[in-house]
C-alpha cells in the first residue's frame, strides 16, 4: 500500500513539473514566436529591418518562395540576406504595443436594428 502511494505522488509531482515548465517556458516563447511571426510578414518594400547580425538597413526586394531577401544598408551597397535572417523592423517595440493593444481590446458589436442616423431618433 505505502508503494502505490508512493507511485501515485511520484507521477502527480512529475505531471506537475511538467505542466510548470509548459506554462513559464514553453507557453511564453510560442507567444513571442507567434508575435515576432506576425510582424515579419507585415514588412513591406522599403522599410528599415535590422538582421540577426545587428546590420540595419532598408529592405528592397522580399521574396519568401525564393527564399531571398536584398537590403540597401547604404547608397548604392545592396547584400542579399535569407528571409530567416531578418531579425525584425527598426520600430519593432511600437508594432509589438500595437499588436498587444489590439489583442487586448474588447471586439464590440454593432446593436441590432439600429443604423448610426436612426439610433438617435
Amino acid at each position: 500500500m505505502d508503494l502505490t502511494l508512493a507511485v501515485v505522488v511520484l507521477a502527480i509531482t512529475i505531471a506537475f513539473v511538467f505542466i510548470l515548465v509548459w506554462v513559464v517556458v514553453v507557453m511564453p516563447q510560442n507567444r513571442a514566436r507567434k508575435n515576432q511571426e506576425r510582424v515579419i510578414e507585415e514588412l513591406k518594400i522599403g522599410e528599415q529591418i535590422v538582421t540577426v547580425g545587428g546590420v540595419i538597413g532598408k529592405l528592397t526586394y522580399l521574396n519568401r518562395e525564393e527564399d531571398l531577401a536584398r537590403i540597401d544598408v547604404a547608397p548604392g551597397v545592396e547584400i542579399r540576406i535569407i528571409p530567416a535572417a531578418i531579425s525584425h523592423p527598426l520600430d519593432y517595440m511600437q508594432r509589438l504595443a500595437r499588436l498587444e493593444q489590439e489583442a487586448n481590446q474588447p471586439k464590440s458589436r454593432p446593436a441590432k436594428g439600429r443604423t448610426g442616423s436612426s439610433a438617435r431618433k
